[in-house]
């Protein structure tokens, strides 16, 4: 689950919780006393082992079991549950399932029901929340846009495109006949991570002018440069930071 939160870049968007039972509403839950006392240390242990801040609720446990719920709030304000981490000891006492111990004594498993990113439907449209859209470059369905500034680069336009998707690169062109400055724009109002802009220099030089939502204008690079740059970019997944425009502007004077 760290792993994973780590990787998506929201490490620090979500909380974690103790869900317990409510012992003044037995009538819902499997099992006594002892079970569920035993069961709830035994997460809470792994919660104070792990490190991590938690809270304890009464009440939102499952009926066969704990749980430890990785909380989230969604962009109305709303806490939604993530990811569960749960005991259950109702399923093996009902398929009468047994290990036997040290003392050759027969045992009870507790069944662990987990998944390190929760629902796949729900925490991906928590992501494109989190993230309005930006995502980073290793997690964009579109990772860069060649522009060729007019129709006679088109051909270096798909030669560049062709050389990235061998790479393993996500990419478009815009061969439409539009203007240079409406396609940059359209590119940026679709917060793709990379624009490429390509015409005669480049053409001639075998190079890029790269534009990138996180920093803006990064200037002319060789093609084989940016393919390197970022082919390191997505497979370590990444998250770049985007600099402010004001800071951009005053790194341009």
């Amino acid at each position: 689950v760290d792993y994973v939160f780590n990787v998506l870049g929201v490490q620090d968007d979500v909380r974690y919780r103790l869900s317990k039972w409510d012992p003044e509403n037995r009538e819902k839950y499997l099992g006594d006393d002892e079970y569920w006392n035993h069961s709830q240390g035994v997460l809470r242990d792994l919660l104070v082992e792990k490190g991590v801040e938690f809270t304890e609720e009464d009440g939102e446990a499952a009926f066969y079991g704990p749980k430890i719920d990785i909380q989230a709030d969604n962009v109305y304000g709303k806490e939604d549950t993530m990811v569960t981490i749960q005991l259950d000891n109702a399923i093996a006492e009902k398929m009468d399932m047994y290990y036997i111990d040290e003392n050759g004594d027969k045992q009870r498993p507790y069944i662990i029901h987990r998944t390190s990113m929760g629902c796949y439907e729900r925490t991906l449209a928590w992501l494109i929340e989190h993230y309005a859209g930006k995502f980073p470059t290793w997690l964009c369905p579109e990772q860069v846009r060649v522009l060729p500034i007019s129709d006679k680069y088109e051909d270096y336009a798909n030669d560049v495109a062709a050389k990235l998707k061998k790479a393993g690169v996500d990419v478009t062109v815009d061969n439409r006949s539009e203007k240079i400055g409406y396609k940059i724009r359209e590119a940026r109002l679709n917060r793709l991570p990379y624009m490429l802009v390509v015409g005669e220099q480049e053409q001639t030089d075998g190079t890029v002018s790269v534009r990138s939502r996180f920093a803006g204008d990064e200037g002319v690079k060789p093609l084989v440069e940016f393919i390197s740059q970022i082919t390191k970019e997505i497979e370590s997944k990444e998250i770049r930071e985007e600099i402010p425009e004001e800071e951009r502007n005053q790194g341009q004077k």
